[in-house]
């Protein structure tokens, strides 16, 4: 098999890998929050956190490093967070709807499932859904 080949084959397994297992996350957002949410994004986080949540002057909010276990435990402590201290120099200006959209929007990016009810502040399974997986 070619190197380059070989080398594709690799990075499509270790994304996939890499994904939460659908079965096993709950789903706790809808997509169109979820895209609600990606503006809301691109709006008020993006300049600091990266148009692709890289994070620039703020911490990732995709990835390994985002994902890394300590850094935060479940989604209930991610939406009490960033509903508390976001966006930076104007911490608590959004609505609690915006506030639950950005966080669909951040589990959409990292990977975990969609489902058909939005995500709120008081959505069952919020603080079981392990941000590290």
């Amino acid at each position: 098999m070619p190197n380059r080949l070989m080398a594709g084959l690799v990075a499509i397994i270790s994304i996939t890998c890499s994904l939460p297992a659908s079965a096993d996350v709950p789903a706790l957002y809808t997509p169109a929050q979820a895209d609600e949410g990606g503006y809301i994004f691109t709006h008020r986080c993006a300049e600091c956190h990266g148009s692709q949540l890289e994070g620039l002057s703020a911490p990732p909010l995709k990835g390994p490093d985002f994902r890394r276990p300590g850094r935060l435990r479940d989604a209930q402590t991610l939406l009490t967070f960033i509903s508390l201290y976001m966006p930076r120099g104007k911490p608590a200006s959004l609505t609690p709807q915006e506030y639950s959209d950005i966080v669909a929007f951040i589990l959409q990016q990292n990977g975990f499932p969609a489902g058909t009810s939005e995500l709120s502040a008081d959505t069952p399974g919020l603080k079981d859904l392990d941000l590290s997986q």
